[in-house]
């Protein structure tokens, strides 16, 4: 037990309140409790049914529990306490496993059934919270945080090589992968059954990918509010104070609308700026605090990003190179000063089709009407120029599909130039591996319904919204013992949008063009007309100057030549001209820095030591 609890306590950040562990022979189970909703002992975990046959830990929240609890009261099940917990318990005695399409929520569990001998681990339909485990054919092992699992001396350290290079390609590590062989994600939307009939993962849920033809503009107009105004109404139950992140953007500001209209008090809203005002948005959040008269809290960040990229990196738990995740960090950060729970807009760019890269998919569809020799032609052009060459760029993509285009454009290191770097550690694993399989599956599973571009939406839903935008909240918030909830992401949303046709999403140069069509009149004219501008983060800048001695001094120290993942002659080209360096060669760059930062946290260092960050990086070669 010494060890589960030592998991246990590696996640605190994630549950400061209070833990429990409940173990029975073979069984463990343990919790660290972050009170939002039931702050009684009624509300402590692991929890129990009545008769202590079913035993749970629950991380998240279930939305509109209070109506479940009714329900099940009717049905003869009796409450003890008043906790979405409680009525997990409850609902799973009533259907089994047939309970998950009733859960709507944000959450990862693990629950065991005594009489059945079955355990059961579950996550809600996006991975807005996480859940990794091992199975080694005769034990299961299971955590909220990569990094609580790894302290288990029976989990295998051994590098996938093809995580690394999908990690390279798109800034993350999508699911199921992490980048330890034989560890896994539990795939959204999935339970994990282990039982005596073995271990197999089941799917709850899918996101529809058939546009719904039909209702006129008004019905999609009222329906999106109607829906949007609900679920934001229930992610407001709270024991706790709660409040609104703010970016001065559509969705942000389309939340904080809807909370203004459910809530009898000041919406309390939370903003981050920067001294480069190029990648500020204070101005955008304080006009819409102002609209609507909320308790408004804005704080301009200096970044020591020397400092906090130690403490990020274990945040993170996996190799991760989203620079937003700075931002993110000192907001939730600032945020959980005020309160414990914020509700975010995030989720909207891939519902509403908000990104630059659906523009361009259109603009470049339009092209595909050129013979396909014309467009290999100028693809070869292209493959001439520098890869940093913008013309360049767009000639090589000519030749490609609709969702090879976004793909490219998406990834840090594209499959040549990802090849490149890597070194003999690396190189033969995954040599045979193709980063962008699984994603082309995804894109062509949707685009049979929906279309070539429309489906792009969907495939960032599936792949880049759950393995980087939740990841990055996830562990940035909790990092702070704040609870971030999306109402974006509720599943009744989610399934009307995905039938809402593409033209009413993406018309011409505007983006989200229904959302807005429907905010008319809630939100100031200047909100409403402002262009995606995204978390933005100028990594050169913010590191002040230490950004090029950093990237040297860590991607040519011993450690990195010792370890043989990249390839040294390549990694000093790109460490060359740092002057003249554009935006795309830094965050090469800063990929690579992050890559070799993690190894150092969780390769390099003995178990026992996990548990905690590097300390700050001295710049002079040592940790």
């Amino acid at each position: 037990m010494r060890l589960v609890e030592r998991q246990r306590d590696c996640m605190t950040h994630r549950g400061p309140d209070g833990c429990g562990l409940w173990s029975e022979g073979p069984v463990a189970l343990a919790h660290r409790r972050l009170a939002v909703v039931d702050l009684s002992p009624g509300g402590h975990q692991p929890m129990a049914n009545e008769d202590e046959s079913v035993w749970v830990t629950f991380n998240g929240e279930i939305y509109g529990w209070p109506a479940l609890r009714s329900a099940l009261a009717t049905r003869g099940h009796r409450f003890r306490g008043t906790s979405d917990t409680e009525a997990l318990l409850h609902l799973y005695e009533e259907h089994g496993l047939d309970m998950m399409p009733q859960v709507r929520g944000m959450f990862a569990f693990a629950l065991f059934d005594r009489p059945r001998r079955r355990l059961l681990l579950g996550r809600d339909r996006f991975g807005v919270k996480p859940l990794y485990y091992h199975d080694d054919g005769q034990r299961i092992v299971f955590a909220s945080e990569l990094k609580a699992l790894m302290l288990d001396p029976s989990v295998p350290r051994e590098i996938d090589e093809a995580a690394i290079a999908e990690y390279l390609t798109f800034q993350y590590v999508p699911a199921p992968r992490t980048p330890w062989r034989g560890v896994r994600k539990l795939p959204p939307a999935h339970v994990l059954v282990c039982d005596t009939g073995g271990v197999r993962l089941q799917r709850y849920w899918s996101l529809p990918s058939e546009p719904i033809v039909g209702p006129s503009l008004d019905d999609y107009r009222e329906r999106l509010l109607g829906l949007l105004r609900e679920a934001v109404r229930v992610r407001l139950l709270s024991d706790v104070p709660l409040g609104a992140f703010l970016s001065g953007g559509v969705d942000s500001s389309a939340v904080v609308a809807m909370m203004q209209q459910v809530m009898s008090e000041p919406v309390k809203t939370f903003t981050i700026g920067f001294d480069e005002t190029d990648f500020s948005e204070v101005e955008s959040a304080r006009a819409v605090a102002h609209h609507f008269g909320t308790d408004h809290h804005e704080l301009i960040v200096r970044p020591n990003a020397l400092d906090l990229l130690p403490r990020l990196i274990w945040t993170l738990d996996e190799p991760f190179a989203d620079p937003s995740m700075i931002p993110s960090y000192y907001l939730s950060q600032m945020a959980r000063r005020f309160v414990t729970v914020a509700l975010s807009g995030d989720g909207g760019d891939e519902t509403f089709g908000g990104y630059e890269t659906y523009s361009f998919g259109l603009q470049y569809a339009s092209l595909d009407l050129i013979p396909h020799g014309l467009r290999q032609l100028a693809g070869h052009v292209g493959s001439r120029l520098h890869p940093d060459h913008p013309l360049g760029r767009k000639l090589r993509r000519l030749p490609m599909s609709v969702a090879d285009r976004h793909l490219h454009a998406m990834s840090f290191f594209p499959r040549g130039e990802m090849r490149a770097v890597l070194g003999p550690g690396l190189r033969e694993g995954a040599r045979v591996h193709d980063p962008n399989r699984a994603m082309l599956e995804i894109h062509a599973a949707a685009a049979r319904g929906l279309g070539e571009v429309a489906a792009l939406c969907q495939l960032d839903a599936q792949t880049y919204m759950i393995d980087d935008v939740m990841v990055k909240v996830d562990r940035t918030s909790m990092a702070h013992g704040l609870e971030v909830r999306e109402p974006m992401l509720d599943y009744q949303l989610q399934e009307f949008v995905a039938g809402i046709p593409f033209e009413f999403k993406l018309r011409g140069a505007t983006s989200k063009w229904i959302l807005r069509e429907s905010l008319q009149g809630l939100l100031p004219p200047r909100i409403l007309e402002r262009s995606k501008q995204g978390f933005g983060v100028p990594l050169a800048r913010w590191f002040g100057g230490g950004f090029d001695r950093l990237a040297r001094e860590v991607l040519l120290d011993r450690r990195a030549r010792d370890r043989g993942w990249l390839d040294m002659a390549a990694v000093e080209r790109q460490l060359k001209d740092t002057g003249s360096r554009g935006d795309r060669r830094t965050k090469q760059t800063w990929a690579l820095l992050c890559l070799e930062l993690w190894a150092q946290t969780f390769v390099d260092r003995p178990r026992e030591a996990l548990d905690g960050p590097l300390g700050a990086w001295n710049t002079r070669g040592a940790a």
